[in-house]
C-alpha cells in the first residue's frame, strides 16, 4: 500500500508538471502569434496627394501655326520675347499680329527622334482674343484676294506658297509704302510674283508686290525671303541693299 501510493504521488506530480508545460507554451504562442489580415488593414497609409499643375492666362501676341511636326504649335510674342504653345484645338482663325489672352497650363510632351526625352511646354487649353491685329484690319478694308505667280518650272509646295501668302499679306498690312497705300486706298488688285535668286552667296525667295493694270503687273516693292532664318528684307532700290523688316 504505501509503495502504491508513493508511485501514484509521482504519477500526480509528472501529470501536473507535464500540464504547466503545455499550458506555458500555449501562452507563448498566442504571444507572438501573426496579426490577422483585418489588422492589417487597420493601420492606416498616408500619401502625399499629386498637386495638378495650375492653370495660367497669359496675353500675347500671335504670329503663326505650324501643324507640322508631331504636337500643333501656336507661336505668338510676350513682352518682346518669342514663345509657344502646343494645342489640340480646331480653331485656325487667328492672324498675324491679333492680340489675344491664351489660358494655358504646363505638361509633359516627348520628343521624337531623341529617345522619347520628355520636356515641359505650354498646352494651350483655350483662347479669346482681345483685339483686331493689322492683318485682320487689312482684310476688313481691303477684301480681295491677292494674286501671284511663278515660273511654271518651279516647284513649289503647296505649303510654302500659303507660308508665302501669310508673309506678303502680312508685309502689305504693315507697310508705309506710299505707292503701296495707294493701291489699298482704291481696292486695286494686289498681285505678287515668286522667284528665287542668290545675293552674295546666298539663297533668297524674292516677292515683287505691285498692281494688275492692262493685264500687266506694276512692281512697287520687292521683298527679299531668307528661309533659312526666317528673315523678310526689304529691298532698298536707291542703295541697291536689303533692309529687315519689322512690324514693330
Amino acid at each position: 500500500m504505501k509503495n502504491r501510493f508513493k508511485t501514484n504521488a509521482t504519477t500526480t506530480l509528472r501529470a501536473s508538471f507535464f500540464v504547466a508545460i503545455i499550458s506555458t507554451l500555449g501562452a507563448c504562442n498566442k504571444a507572438i502569434e501573426k496579426p490577422t489580415e483585418k489588422q492589417v488593414n487597420n493601420t492606416s497609409v498616408v500619401t502625399k496627394p499629386v498637386q495638378e499643375e495650375k492653370a495660367v492666362t497669359s496675353r500675347v501676341v500671335f504670329t503663326s501655326y505650324n501643324d507640322n511636326g508631331d504636337y500643333f504649335l501656336l507661336n505668338a510674342t510676350e513682352n518682346n520675347g518669342n514663345t509657344q504653345f502646343i494645342n489640340n484645338l480646331d480653331d485656325r482663325s487667328l492672324l498675324y499680329g491679333d492680340v489675344i489672352d491664351a489660358t494655358w497650363k504646363n505638361d509633359t510632351i516627348y520628343m521624337a527622334g531623341d529617345g522619347d526625352t520628355p520636356a515641359i511646354a505650354k498646352h494651350l487649353l483655350s483662347f479669346k482674343k482681345v483685339k483686331d491685329g493689322n492683318v485682320s484690319l487689312f482684310r476688313k478694308k481691303y477684301p480681295k484676294q491677292l494674286k501671284y505667280h511663278y515660273a511654271t518650272t518651279a516647284n513649289y509646295s503647296t505649303s510654302y506658297l500659303d507660308e508665302l501668302y501669310l508673309l506678303t499679306e502680312s508685309y502689305i498690312a504693315n507697310t508705309k509704302n506710299t505707292l503701296l497705300l495707294d493701291i489699298i486706298a482704291h481696292k486695286e488688285q494686289i498681285e505678287y510674283s515668286i522667284e528665287e535668286q542668290t545675293r552674295n552667296n546666298q539663297e533668297y525667295t524674292v516677292i515683287g508686290i505691285g498692281k494688275v493694270f492692262e493685264h500687266r503687273t506694276t512692281t512697287v516693292q520687292w521683298l527679299y525671303y531668307n528661309i533659312e532664318n526666317h528673315t523678310l528684307y526689304e529691298y532698298d532700290l536707291p542703295n541697291d541693299e536689303l533692309l529687315p523688316f519689322s512690324t514693330n
